[in-house]
């Protein structure tokens, strides 16, 4: 996935988790989020990307770019 992509992805699953005002460049608990919300995230970029991202990175997500960041990561695996 390219950076472009996934920052677009990262963006659009942001608002949509978190609502269309939250702020993509402030921390994932910052704009509200939780576990069970960390898990819908999960799941949907699971399900468009088939990359698994773990929920904890998720809730220690500093804004979407840091989520772009998790699907343009080489991982083991990966």
């Amino acid at each position: 996935m390219s950076t472009g992509d996934a920052a677009g992805l990262a963006k659009s699953l942001w608002s949509e988790i978190l609502g269309s005002d939250a702020d993509t460049g402030t921390g994932f608990l910052e704009n509200g989020g939780d576990s069970f919300r960390a898990v819908l995230l999960t799941t949907r970029l699971y399900e468009l990307t088939g990359r698994e991202i773990e929920y904890l990175d998720v809730l220690e997500a500093d804004g979407a770019g840091a989520i772009a960041r998790l699907l343009t990561t080489d991982t083991p695996g990966s």
